[in-house]
């Protein structure tokens, strides 16, 4: 069985995943849609304009500010459009190689049917705006 997004489904990207373990595949759509949404820009989705993380390089706050405002904001992003994950907890992480960078960490319960567990990310915003997230 496939496990995916419906565009992920469609787009192919669940093909990849065929005969890996059901927690694997969530998991990786769950990567997947975290990196999409980290890098959409609040404003920038006609339907939902709350939809998106604000532009962090407008911030006009110190360093510990603007982590701080963009923590609070990918927290709450998390929790209101990705239904599979509760009790979401971002935590800002210092990144000593770029100072344009935010690093954070991803922690939150998975929930997909009986599928209940654990599971933390680590998510890279860079000074163009994309966003990267692994687990772990």
């Amino acid at each position: 069985m496939r496990y995916g997004s419906l565009f992920e489904r469609l787009g192919g990207d669940a093909e990849k995943r065929v005969g890996l373990s059901r927690d694997v595949c969530v998991t990786a759509s769950v990567v997947a849609h975290l990196s999409q949404m980290l890098g959409i820009r609040a404003g920038s989705v006609q339907t939902l304009a709350d939809f998106g993380l604000p532009d962090l390089n407008d911030m006009r706050l110190s360093l510990h500010d603007a982590r701080s405002q963009a923590r609070m904001a990918i927290e709450a992003f998390i929790e209101a459009y990705e239904p599979r994950l509760r009790n979401v907890c971002v935590t800002s992480k210092p990144d000593s190689t770029d100072p344009l960078r935010l690093s954070f960490s991803i922690d939150a319960l998975l929930e997909v049917g009986s599928l209940k567990q654990r599971v933390s990310f680590s998510a890279c915003l860079d000074g163009s705006g994309q966003a990267r997230v692994k687990q772990g």
